[in-house]
């Protein structure tokens, strides 16, 4: 059958199609016999697997269709067998796809295809980017199968009749028996002089040497997109928003009222000086006052008054640094400013010294606080300029002593006074005007953890529990935020928080049937040794915890038993060496030369007075400054030392306690309750100590004695009796600083947020109950403590002031009782309905959940080795004991490691 078309359709590409010139009038489709590779790795087509492994192409059917075309391929293979056919090799591409013709084709995954793909053999993508290089290196007339003549009409024809023959026949494939790789698949196509079989032939040579193969793509599935991650979303409630809280909360003696008041003080005591400075210097310096007898009410107002007052505003100013010291960091963490917040975890949150100033502020790009800190140890020095601020005249004219003040040492105290009401106005005015992020006060352990109950910022302290000082540097390079947060994944679920912006949440994995969080690898604890395949319950022994030289690395270097020895030696030996020369030969009271000039200048200033008043007082701040030092050290370790007890501590002894946060007096009370003797101890002597400068510059004074004429230095023995009683008990505080230290021993420091957190980044106390989001600190008390801790009356807050803590949370009322009885009775009854006994863990875990809800004050807290939320060993706070599937084993303290450690060398 011949027919009179002049075009005849030979090669067939899906995305796009191709004529052939034939004598045939009439158009037809392609060969029913196609070809399709079929193979188990064609979800992910690559030119690199296409040349390792050719698939056995098989030959494909499809039923008759009605739609005939007027002539099958097949009458026109035969009679051209012998000439040269192009191979079409590749992977089928469905025909809903087109492809523009400058595009190569793109792959898509066969299960997203429609039911009705074609699966006519396509060319490689190597091909048809060679025939789209060819097609662009042609001039438009060679375009055309004939030139003159438009062929679009001829073209759509053909596609049509294509695209009914597929939607008829269908593309059911029927698998054949695999040919050979060497079966022929070869077309027989004519030339037919058009020079189509010249570029065919041209273009197999290039196939023959194909370019370098590109990088692999993996073809992304057109229906099934790539799930977005879940990450952390900053939220921002209104002012208005019910639900959350305001993030503004300030310490009460930072609020505007207290520091006002405290502003007031201090500009009442500045003008005080002002006016004694001016009114003295009146008239050619007339002085103040007539002199009248050693030790009077004046020499009271006059010597031991202006230094009391001092104090006073000095140890109101220890407060206002304390308290804001600890709201500092997570000010900075709320900061618009990268830098702030990048340095925030790095800034100390407690007090630990006070004899140096501060400085740490302004490399952390926080120069106000900075400067604030830097005025407030200057000022102080006040105390020793107060003691020496006044001295005695003899008026020559009125031929009297009269009291005047020493203008020099006025003016100077004056000025500090000046530099720190500036410093407490701009703090004032920062406070007012920055948001602190905070919903209370971040007085204890407790308060930081409750922080990080959701945090994400857990990852990149992997191992930072045995970190020296410079292996928190690397942290530097991130910028945590505090406040409320939301995920990408759940937008209504807002919760407050440490966290990173844009990080990915905690993840999670299932690991012998339990759910673990995705920690770091084994491989990251260089000295954790495990055997070969772990079993479950082989929890890959880290020795370096277990290390004494790590374990016990760190200790502040005025807590070591040599320094400690030392000050101890030598405050008794100063002690002693000041009462011998005190009252060897009655020196005190009968006084002595003083050995350097005694007149006294215009200006009010007497060498002799000067250092008989500046230095005594000097000496004494400085003891005073040191015992503050040792106390607020300790009440700083002393929540670790607490935890790494024998058996723990309960969360009031450990997790709560704030002696670093607490006035005076009220620290001493609280370790008093919570049988911390030392701190107790501690505290009381750092109160009185407070004593010690002021009557140190006040009771040495240079008398001029009518009897002898001569001038001695003698002192005021009721001031001086005070003093020695007070040097002595500072001598007994120096005693207490002996015992239990090696307890206050860590692997580093823990006086920052990123310290803290190298503690609880990986223990499954985040996520205990008592952590799960509470809203106000007194919803995190009745948690950790019981719900008994909040109803007590006031006569019963009161007694416990005196009565042992564990007294507070025992059930105080029917009601109480009543509940957990039902709770035993529902359990009994929920085993009578069960035939099953329940297992030993199940019990540990009801039990467990029982102690949480209505006893959790019995609950006990430790600092050891304890298995991680990872499933792996780890250095930190963590519970004693925990029972159910989340027990792993019981917290390793390092005291019972040493003691099961002796014992087994004495066996």
């Amino acid at each position: 059958m011949s027919l009179e078309s002049p075009f005849q359709l030979k090669h067939t590409n899906v995305s796009r199609p191709r004529l052939s010139h034939s004598d045939s009038k009439q158009s037809i489709t392609a060969s029913e016999g196609y070809y399709s590779v079929h193979s188990a790795s064609s979800e992910i087509p690559t030119s690199e697997s296409d040349e390792r492994s050719k698939p056995s192409p098989a030959k494909y059917h499809t039923p008759p269709s009605h739609h005939r075309t007027p002539t099958q391929s097949h009458e026109h293979l035969a009679l051209n067998s012998d000439i040269p056919s192009t191979h079409l090799k590749g992977v089928g591409i469905p025909r809903q796809q087109p492809q523009s013709p400058g595009q190569p084709p793109l792959t898509q995954d066969h299960h997203h295809q429609s039911p009705t793909v074609s699966t006519i053999a396509e060319e490689r993508p190597e091909t048809q980017q060679g025939r789209n290089s060819r097609h662009f290196d042609m001039d438009s007339e060679s375009l055309a199968t004939t030139p003159g003549m438009d062929d679009t009409p001829y073209i759509r024809f053909a596609i049509d009749q294509l695209t009914r023959d597929e939607e008829v026949r269908g593309s059911r494939a029927y698998p054949q028996p695999s040919v050979p790789e060497d079966y022929p698949v070869e077309r027989m196509v004519p030339d037919d002089g058009l020079g189509y079989m010249q570029q065919e032939q041209e273009l197999q040579r290039k196939l023959s040497h194909p370019p370098p193969p590109k990088p692999k793509q993996i073809p992304v599935r057109s229906g099934d997109a790539i799930p977005p991650r879940d990450v952390f979303v900053q939220f921002r409630p209104s002012p208005q928003s019910l639900p959350h809280a305001p993030l503004n909360f300030v310490p009460a003696i930072l609020r505007p009222l207290w520091l006002g008041l405290f502003i007031l003080a201090c500009s009442i005591m500045l003008a005080a000086l002002i006016f004694v400075a001016i009114y003295s210097n009146r008239s050619g310096g007339l002085g103040l006052w007539d002199y009248g007898t050693f030790g009077d009410v004046r020499y009271f107002v006059l010597e031991y008054l202006p230094t009391l007052l001092g104090m006073i505003i000095l140890v109101w100013l220890f407060q206002v640094q304390i308290a804001l010291q600890r709201i500092i960091p997570f000010m900075a963490m709320t900061s618009e400013s990268t830098q702030k917040r990048s340095n925030a975890v790095f800034i100390d949150l407690y007090p630990m010294q006070f004899l140096v100033p501060r400085l740490q502020y302004f490399k952390a790009g926080q120069p106000l606080f900075g400067a604030f800190y830097l005025i407030s140890w200057l000022f102080y020095w006040t105390i020793p300029l107060l003691a020496s601020a006044f001295n005695v005249r003899y008026d020559t004219n009125a031929q009297l002593w009269r009291w005047l003040a020493v203008q020099g040492v006025v003016w100077a105290t004056a000025a500090l006074y000046i530099l720190l009401i500036i410093a407490l106005l701009m703090i004032m005015i920062i406070l007012l005007r920055t948001q602190t992020g905070l919903k209370w006060d971040p007085r204890s352990l407790a308060d930081i953890i409750a922080l990080l109950e959701r945090s994400n910022i857990m990852g990149d302290y992997a191992g930072s529990e045995t970190w020296q000082k410079h292996g928190f540097k690397h942290l530097g390079g991130r910028s945590d935020r505090l406040g409320y947060w939301s995920t990408t994944r759940k937008p209504n679920d807002v919760f407050y928080g440490i966290g990173e912006e844009g990080a990915d949440t905690r993840r999670y994995s299932v690991e012998q049937g339990r759910i673990r969080e995705k920690g770091p690898e084994r491989s990251s604890f260089p000295d954790a040794t495990s055997q070969g395949d772990q079993q479950p319950g082989d929890f890959s022994i880290r020795m370096d915890i277990r290390s004494e030289r790590v374990r016990l690395r760190y200790l502040p270097w005025y807590l070591r038993d040599t320094s400690v020895i030392a000050w101890i030696v030598t405050v008794v030996v100063l002690l002693v060496a000041f009462l011998v020369v005190s009252f060897v030969n009655s020196a005190a009271r009968l006084g002595f030369l003083p050995q350097v000039f005694a007149r006294t200048d215009a200006s009010g200033f007497s060498a002799s007075n000067f250092l008989y008043s500046f230095v005594p007082a000097f000496i004494g701040h400085l003891f005073f400054l040191a015992i503050l030092t040792y106390d607020y050290s300790l009440r700083n370790l002393r929540p670790y030392m607490t935890l790494s007890s024998k058996g723990g501590a309960t969360a009031e002894q450990s997790l709560l306690v704030d002696y670093s946060s607490r006035l005076p007096l009220s620290a001493t009370l609280a370790a008093l309750e919570n049988k911390h003797y030392q701190n107790a101890v501690l505290s009381l002597v750092s109160l009185c100590s407070t004593a010690i400068p002021v009557l140190a510059g006040g009771c040495f004074w240079t008398q001029w004695y009518t009897e002898g004429n001569v001038v001695r230095v003698a002192a005021d023995l009721p001031g001086y009796y005070a003093l020695c009683v007070f040097l002595a008990l500072y001598a007994v505080g120096a005693v207490a600083l002996l015992p239990s230290r090696r307890r206050a021993a860590l692997p580093h420091e823990s006086n920052t947020i990123s310290e803290i957190i190298s503690w609880v980044y990986q223990s499954q106390i985040i996520t205990d109950r008592a952590f799960a989001r509470p809203q106000t600190k007194s919803q995190l008390v009745a948690r950790l403590m019981g719900s008994a801790y909040l109803d007590r009356t006031w006569a019963q807050s009161l007694s416990s002031l005196l009565r042992p803590s564990r007294n507070n949370l025992r059930s105080e009322s029917p009601q109480d009782d009543a509940t957990e009885k039902a709770a035993r009775h529902h359990h009994a009854r929920k085993g009578k309905a069960h035939k099953r006994a329940p297992s030993v863990d199940e019990m540990m875990t009801a039990n467990e959940k029982r102690v949480s809800v209505l006893e959790p004050g019995t609950i006990r807290y430790g600092f050891g080795i304890h298995v991680g939320r990872d499933g792996l060993e780890h250095l930190g706070i963590d519970r004693v004991s925990r029972g159910g599937a989340r027990s792993g084993r019981e917290l390793v303290i390092y005291e019972e490691q040493r003691d099961r450690d002796w014992a087994a060398g004495e066996v």
